[in-house]
């Protein structure tokens, strides 16, 4: 009993140069915490990281992929024309 009477003034204290129940601000900063972990978790968490890695392994695919069409592009045009050339000439 003497503990919590012991407590009470410094509680009170405490209570004064916050401005508000003991209460409410541990159930704020417990609210802020966990709300800080969610954003923390959504940004850098696991899942995240796996979406980075599978879009850049994507995007490397891609500038090869583009790169083959380009040359592939380029046979074929080089063909057409070639075709052109031979059509035009009688």
């Amino acid at each position: 009993m003497s503990l919590l009477a012991n407590i009470r003034p410094t509680i009170k204290r405490i209570e004064e140069i916050l401005g508000l129940s003991i209460k409410i601000f541990i159930m704020t900063a417990i609210l802020v915490i966990m709300v800080g972990i969610y954003v923390a978790n959504l940004i850098y968490g696991d899942h995240s990281l796996h979406v980075l890695q599978h879009l850049q392994k994507e995007k490397a695919y891609l500038k090869s992929e583009i790169s083959s069409l380009k040359h592939q592009n380029a046979k074929l045009h080089k063909q057409y024309l070639e075709w052109t050339d031979a059509q035009a000439t009688p």
